[in-house]
């Protein structure tokens, strides 16, 4: 925690607002897709993205001293920069081949990768919470996918495609976080993502179109406009609500945005029922995603539980001395 003050409520307010958003994002980029590649939505997502925190570091004095760290940390940067540019970029490219609700289903593999990453990479503890946690969302991929399971025997299939890439993306992400994690220690968050922005800026620009903007229509401007302040002001909810509530809480907090995507997704079914852009899940399938969302959320507050079951003991130690 930073020198903030705890603030649970303003917390849990910021969370809810980061989940909401970035569980609306993926129906917001299926539509916005019909007019402009992939790689240049991410692209104008960068840029805008990175000119903002450019701004606001300058402004601070806290650009990051790239030129003096070491070459190690520069290299650390550079892959985590990779990881999280490929996972924007595959979890955009996903949304051509299914729809919002699966890709925001399957990218909640990215609790579990993280978890192994901690394992393997780290030496972290596997947990009977994080081995429920880990049943719970592997349960609710298959109750999520109890319809389809049999189309993924067949790479003719487009759903299974996408689904493939939205698992690259979840593996890109784990690769960034588990990185981050080292970076923090000589980075703050803002100064490891401006970095991050500015390599995939440069990385992306061989296969863009940026040209494409202008062959949007009104409601596709519009669009851009939400997913390039998505990106900011989304992260901004999420670093701020990591300043006045715990960590693991507002992760479980985030562990709701398939909510948001269905949700959302729902409405716009009943207003239109013509929508093209929706699964129209079973009852069967939402509990699924209600298992992810579980199974998500009881892995991240894992870490608050161990410490009240260690403040317990050592209380009790406490008395029995």
């Amino acid at each position: 925690m930073s020198h903030y003050q705890q603030n649970p409520v303003a917390g849990f307010f910021l969370s809810l607002v980061a989940a909401a958003m970035w569980g609306v994002l993926p129906i917001a980029l299926k539509e916005l897709l019909t007019g402009m590649e992939a790689s240049t939505v991410v692209w104008y997502r960068f840029l805008v993205a990175g000119l903002a925190l450019f701004g606001w570091l300058a402004w601070r004095g806290k650009l990051p001293p790239l030129l003096s760290t070491t070459n190690k940390l520069r290299t650390l940067l550079l892959i985590a920069a990779l990881g999280l540019c490929g996972n924007y970029y595959y979890f955009s490219l996903s949304l051509n081949y299914v729809n919002a609700e699966t890709s925001e289903a399957v990218i909640q593999l990215t609790t579990l990768f993280l978890i192994l990453g901690g394992v393997f990479v780290y030496k972290e503890p596997f947990t009977l919470i994080q081995k429920l946690g880990t049943g719970l969302i592997v349960l609710g991929l298959l109750l999520f996918f109890n319809e389809r399971l049999t189309g993924f025997t067949s790479f003719d299939n487009e759903e299974t495609v996408g689904v493939i890439i939205v698992v690259v993306a979840a593996i890109t992400w784990t690769i960034y976080a588990l990185l981050q994690k080292q970076l923090l220690k000589n980075f703050s968050s803002v100064q490891i993502l401006f970095v991050i922005y500015g390599v995939s800026i440069i990385v992306l620009l061989p296969i863009i179109s940026p040209e494409q903007i202008w062959q949007l229509t009104t409601l596709q401007y519009a669009l851009l406009a939400f997913c390039c302040l998505n990106t900011i002001v989304a992260y901004g909810c999420f670093a701020e609500a990591l300043n006045l509530w715990d960590a693991s809480k507002v992760s479980a907090m985030l562990a709701l945005a398939p909510l948001f995507t269905i949700g959302t997704l729902k409405l716009i079914v009943f207003l239109n029922p013509d929508y093209a852009f929706s699964d129209r899940l079973s009852w069967l399938s939402i509990l699924g995603a209600l298992c992810l969302i579980a199974g998500s959320a009881l892995t991240a507050l894992m870490p608050v539980l161990y410490n009240r079951r260690a403040r317990l003991a050592e209380a009790a130690r406490v008395n029995a001395n």
